[in-house]
Order: C-alpha cells, then structure tokens, then sequence
C-alpha cells in the first residue's frame, strides 16, 4: 500500500527537477529516481526516505543523539542538578540522596542489532543509594528541544526511538514538558533482559495549543529520562496533562543498588507515528548544531594557540573582540580557565603571564576581553591573547537552554 508523502516547501528551480525538501520524506516505495521531473503536479509516488541521496533531512529533532560530542569532558562524578556532560544533555536532581557519575561509554549497540555503528554511549552509574524514595524524589536526564525547532512538530503526532541498556528490568518512563511546565506527557518502555540492549520506540500524541509553548529561540520542548521518581510526580500515561509530572506509577527505582547502570544510545526525536532509521549526520555538522548552544575554545590540541588581537590600553591591560566558531542561539555567558593559563606579546615578542581574563558586551557572534597583566605592554601596541603552551588553558561559551 502507498504511503502519504508530507512535503512542506518543494521547488524546482530552472525546470531541471531536482527538488528541494524542508522537511524528512518518508514510506516505502520508489527511490528519488521515480519522481516526476521539474512538473510536479499530481501525486507523487511513496518514497523511502533511505533511498534518497543529495538531500539533509534532518528528520532527527535530538542533536548529539549519537553522543558522540562531549565538549566540556567525557567523565563526571557526582553530578549535580543543572550540570551538563555530553553536549545539550543536562542532569536533573529535585532532591533525593542518589548520586551518580556520568560518563562516555564505548558499550554500544552492535551494527546487527541496530543497523549503525555508534562510538559512544551515555552511561549513567548509581554511586549512592537512594533505597527509600520521598514523595518529592526526582532524578532524570533532560533535554530540551528549542522552540524554532519543536514548532515543525507542535500539534502533530512525534515518535520517540531509542536504544536502552539498564541493569534493572522493569518499567521506565520518559516525560516530555512544556515551555511553562503547564502541558506534560509521561509514556513507558520496559528494560527486559538485565544489562541488554533493547529498542524503545514510544508514539507521542499531538501536543495541544493549550499552555505557555515557546516557537522561536527558548526552550520549546523538555524530554526527560527518569531514573527516579517519587509519588508527587506520577501521572497517567500516553495523555497530555496540564500539569508539571512527568512519570507514572510503574517508574522503577533505579537508585535502589550501586550496581545499577543506565546506558543510552541512538536517540531520535522525528515527526509522525512511525520509527525510521537512525539519522546519520557527519561529524562536522553535528559539532556545530552542538556549538549554537555551547562551544569550548581550548588548546588542549593545539599548542600556543591564538584566541584573538588585542589593543593595549596602558602598561597593564589590553582588550579586543574574541570569535567564536559559530554563532550562539542568544548572547551567551563567557567564562574560562584561570587567568595565570592565559599570555599576552609585548612589542619585543615576549610573552607576558595574565593575572585575570574577563569578559563584557557578549553577543552573538563575539565577546570583548579583557586581559590584564601587571606591566610590560605599551599604550596603542597591538598584542595577542594566546595559551602559555601548556594547554590549560580554555574559553566556555555557553548559550545553553
């Protein structure tokens, strides 16, 4: 049977019929081979969407779904609430006495299993128990979709897919939230086999207009993979709620053993009712949709690296703009390593040791610094800001939802 092909934009520029699709194309059916060429009136025929060469789908709503992106390090123990470790993947903690470390794990669904060779995996490990759960208990991993790109989804059907690996068998939930924390859906997946690989795929009805949603650069959807949950956060399942809970009774608690692990891999966020293919996206464009929201200038590879021209203001300061590789969602937050890890160039080619580094005026493409060392510049000298060629040194820049 034909499958409905969902295009929002087609063109065909100069009658050549190549196409230009917004949005992913799914069914099963012909390859691209079999459409019409640049007359595209009358229906088209079902299209398999991994038939199609020459064009970015980006089906999948969830980047660094493959974690293979970890810019601020690939271990953290005893993660707190608000931290994040893997790029756009946060630590959720309301209270509860469980502590876990999050790390890079090369334990990974195998091509046969999952049809694609992942690196990594998203590796959850207890440390401390939490045995007897309070009403108020919560811990999860949370990610959130931002609002320009949710609105292709907003009020349609969404389906969920993802591989899990968990030392406890039982029942699990994944919560989704809105911008205001006034619309929540909980749905379920089942760990069967202890310390196995398993697929979840989860259907999500269609989100309602009702409640505070966010479409352009804010947080438009929060999805949350609970490990722990007390009874203060149990709702229904499959059923949007105008609440702010996010499990239902049956979450497990996974808290219980130091034993317990929870492995993640291949998520995947994408329009409609069916599970497709795992998205592939290179490295390259991956790293840079990570880098809108966060991105680390560092020289841990890279020795005496340059971070930008400065002006020397007197003997002991110099200021000028630092870049960045990609422009940030909203002005984002600047920080760094110590200020001691940071030189500056005299006009007689010597390096001289910043006390401190400090930033001002961010926007989104730049951040004026700020280096400050306690004498040997000139006045009018140009300079350059670089690393004492240890490699400590680095700049955070963090537009983060």
């Amino acid at each position: 049977m034909a499958s409905t092909l969902k295009i929002d934009t087609i063109t065909t520029p100069d009658g050549t019929g190549n196409i230009t699709v917004s949005r992913p194309l799914s069914g099963s059916g012909a390859s691209l081979t079999s459409l019409p060429a640049a007359n595209l009136t009358g229906t088209l025929p079902a299209i398999d969407g991994s038939s199609l060469t020459g064009i970015s789908a980006q089906k999948n709503l969830i980047i660094n779904g493959d974690f293979d992106i970890w810019q601020r390090g690939t271990s953290f123990a005893a993660i707190g609430s608000g931290d994040l470790s893997a790029d756009r993947w946060k630590w959720r903690i309301a209270t509860g006495d469980s502590v876990h470390t999050v790390s890079r794990s090369t334990d990974v669904p195998t091509v046969a299993e999952s049809g694609h060779l992942s690196s990594y995996s998203f590796l959850v490990d207890c440390t401390t128990v939490d045995a007897s759960v309070a009403a108020n208990a919560l811990t999860k991993i949370r990610y959130y979709v931002e609002g320009y790109n949710f609105r292709s989804l907003a009020q349609q059907p969404m389906t969920l897919s993802f591989w899990h690996k968990h030392t406890k068998t039982g029942t699990y939930c994944v919560g989704f939230k809105n911008t205001g924390a006034d619309q929540t859906y909980a749905s379920e997946y089942t760990q069967s086999v202890t310390d196995t690989w398993e697929k979840a795929v989860i259907n999500i009805a269609a989100s309602p207009s009702a409640g505070t949603w966010d479409y352009t650069n804010g947080r438009g959807l929060e999805l949350g993979f609970v490990i722990v949950a007390g009874t203060d956060s149990h709702i229904t399942a499959d059923a949007w709620s105008a609440t702010n809970d996010e499990c239902t009774s049956n979450q497990v608690n996974a808290t219980d053993s130091t034993s317990n692990n929870m492995m993640f891999s291949q998520v995947q966020l994408e329009p409609g009712s069916t599970a497709t293919d795992f998205e592939i996206r290179d490295h390259a464009t991956e790293l840079a949709m990570c880098q809108r929201y966060f991105e680390r200038l560092n020289s841990a590879d890279i020795s005496d690296v340059n971070y930008g021209l400065l002006a020397c203001a007197g003997t002991t300061q110099a200021f000028g703009a630092v870049f960045w590789q990609a422009e940030k969602r909203a002005a984002p937050t600047t920080t760094c390593s110590s200020g001691t890890d940071f030189r500056v160039t005299n006009s007689g080619g010597s390096p001289i040791e910043t006390t401190s580094l400090t930033f001002a005026q961010a926007n989104t493409q730049s951040v004026r610094a700020y280096a400050q060392v306690t004498s040997g510049l000139a006045a009018g000298d140009v300079t350059r800001l670089h690393d004492d060629g240890l490699g400590n040194s680095y700049i955070d820049v963090s537009a983060e939802l």
